[in-house]
Order: C-alpha cells, then structure tokens, then sequence
C-alpha cells in the first residue's frame, strides 16, 4: 500500500511539474515564432509587400503614388522625417493609420511583433540623423516667410501671382538659374528689391536664418540641370492620361502566360490584404485610399474592364504596374503564381462576377515573354 502510495505521489508531482513547465515552452516557441517572423529578411520583404508601392523602394517617398496621391507618400530620408517621426508615432500610423491621407490602418493584417520590426526597420534603413539641420530650418522659415508669394514649390504659383505687379519670382524657371548668384540672393533677402513687393527681412531674420533660407531655395528649386526627358522630377506634373478609343472585345477564354493557373481562395487572400485598400472590396474602385488617388483605381465591375481584362491582360498589369497611375509592378513583391493568383480572383470575382462563369480557359497563345515586357 505505502509502495503504492510513492508510485502515485511521484506520478502528480511529474504532471504537476509538467504542468508548470508547459507555459514556458509554450512562450518560448511564440517567442521564436515571433522572432522568425521579424527576421531582417522578412521585414525588408515586409516593407516591399506593404509599403514600397507608396513610399518607393528606398523610402523616399519616389513612387509611382508620389503625384497621384495627395497628400504625397512620406519621404522617411527627409530631415522632416527624422524630427517629426518618433518611434511611437510610426507604431501608432501603422496600426491604426492617417487620418486625411492614403494611409490606411494595418492592425488586422500585420501583427504587433510585425509593426514593431516594421517601424524599426524604416528608422534603421531609411531615416537618418541630418546632423547640421540648416537646410531643415531653411525650408520652415521658406514656409513660414516666403510660400505665400513664391508658392509652395517655388514656381511663384501662389494667390498673389494675380495680385502683385511684377509677379513673384519663379525659382524654377531656368532664367532664374541664370540670373541669381547666391549673393543676390543674400542681398534681396536682405534689403529687399526696389520696384517690387519684395520686402526686405534684415529686421526679422537673422544674417544665418538669410543665409539658411537662401541655402534652401538654391537647394530645392534651383538646383542641377533640367530634369531629362522621360525622367519626372520632384515638382514635375504627372504624364497625362488621354482618352482611348473603345477597343474591340478581348477574348476571355485565354488562360495565363507560361502555362500558369491561378488560385482563387489565395488571390482572394491577397487581394483582401493588399489591393482592395484601392480597388474597393467589391471591386468598384473605392477603396479606401480611392479618393487621393489621381487618376482614380480601376472599376473591374464597369464596361471597359469586363469587356478588356481577360486572364493574361491581369497579370501584364499586376506583372507590369500601369504607367501614369499609381498601380505597382508587383513583379518586384510576388512571383508569378502568386500574381496568377490575385489576377484569377479578379478575373472570376469582378470581371465575370458570380465566382467564374464562363467557359474554362484555353492555352494563351506563346506570349514570347509579353507578360514581363509590356504593361496593360
């Protein structure tokens, strides 16, 4: 009986400690499945998924969003960014998102330990301490003293170019360049410009708050050669988007490129993660970033898309990105079954509608790489 007894009394105390020692190695596994989850590779392949479309590949806001979104992308290499963005604000914008702008909430696809590494990864790669900060005070004091005439970008668009006489000077125009050594510069600050409403500001900066400013609007507007053909730059306006004539109906039984078959349930997934904060979750282009977004998101569910958008016109576009919007070459994120997949999901949920009626695709004629070359 005693012997017994001892057997019995061994047996729960191994349960109990068992018992204790479960939770840790419970947490301890959640502990390294949270750690492989934010290692450096999967953050930076975090970053490309959600964030590079908008805020580019380096973080500097250079994206093909940068003139369709208004407000624009944050800039993360900016000295704006270094003071402004605290670490708890990137947790807080991320999560929960911006109010006013095209960035949206991300609590219910990324996970705490994700946001986390996600801020943390964008202060490491991106922001960085600009040290001598002249140029920062240069542009808030331009804000502050000079936008009202000379416009926010420089170029004299402002509610005064009707109003005064002679108009206020276009920084950006290539005369300008030509005409204003910096220390002419230093002296219209300074004393003003006879004739004009250029006022001088000897009694309200200081000779380094001048020189900072004019160190600004050299740096910002007038600086380098013209931007070259093709190449956008910073206050370049956004290619035109012409009206095309209606073309024929596509063939929607063409199946995807390279012998592809997309899967519906996981471009659902994607696309309810990713591509409906634009398109909309019914596929009617109002999502919501759709109103700061210029030219507007596709509508899969209008006339031109279900007559357009086969199989292999979705996947060019998801491949490729479309030139003269903000829509991304996701080819960059995903590989080319995942984009099968989003682009079957498109296909059957929006431009067919009703889950894929319509008869089985056929084998797409040998694109000869068309998929990878050539946007929508």
């Amino acid at each position: 009986m005693h012997k017994y007894m001892r057997h019995a009394l061994c047996g729960a105390a191994w349960i109990g400690l068992l018992w204790l020692m479960a939770p840790v190695a419970w947490a301890s596994d959640g502990a390294t499945r949270a750690a492989a989850a934010t290692a450096p590779d999967d953050v930076a392949q975090l970053y490309r998924r959600h964030c590079a479309a908008c805020h580019g590949d380096r973080g500097d806001g250079r994206s093909r969003a940068q003139f369709g979104l208004n407000p624009p992308p944050r800039d993360f290499t900016s000295p704006e960014a270094w003071y402004e963005l605290s670490h708890e604000r990137m947790l807080t914008s991320i999560k929960y998102g911006r109010p006013g702008t095209a960035m949206v909430a991300w609590e219910k696809q990324l996970s705490d330990a994700e946001i986390e590494a996600l801020a943390g990864y964008i202060r490491q790669a991106f922001m960085r301490d600009p040290g001598d900060d002249s140029l920062h005070r240069g542009k808030q004091l331009y804000k502050r003293q000079c936008s009202a005439c000379h416009g926010d970008r420089g170029n004299g668009a402002s509610w005064a170019k009707n109003s005064l006489n002679p108009s206020p000077r276009d920084f950006t125009a290539p005369e300008s360049r030509a005409e204003l050594t910096r220390e002419r510069m230093l002296t219209s600050v300074t004393h003003g410009r006879p004739g004009t409403a250029m006022m001088p500001f000897q009694g309200r900066l200081s000779e380094a708050e001048i020189t900072a400013v004019v160190n600004y609007i050299r740096a910002e507007f007038m600086s380098g050669e013209p931007t070259a053909a093709g190449t956008p730059s910073a206050h370049a306006l956004p290619p035109p988007v012409t009206a095309e004539a209606p073309p024929e109906p596509a063939d929607m039984t063409l199946a995807f490129p390279h012998g592809l078959t997309g899967d519906y349930k996981r471009g659902r997934t994607f696309y309810m993660e990713n591509c409906y904060t634009c398109h909309g979750r019914r596929g009617d282009g109002r999502g919501p970033r759709a109103s700061f977004i210029k030219p507007p998101p596709r509508n899969f569910l209008g006339e031109r898309s279900r007559q357009t958008l086969n199989r292999p016109a979705l996947y060019r576009a998801i491949f490729n990105g479309i030139n003269g919007t903000v829509m991304p070459a996701w080819s960059r994120v995903l590989d080319e079954q995942q984009i099968a997949d989003v682009a079957e999901f498109v296909f059957q949920e929006f431009i067919q509608g009703g889950g894929g009626a319509g008869a089985a695709p056929r084998q797409a004629p040998d694109s000869g790489g068309e998929g990878k070359k050539k946007a929508l």
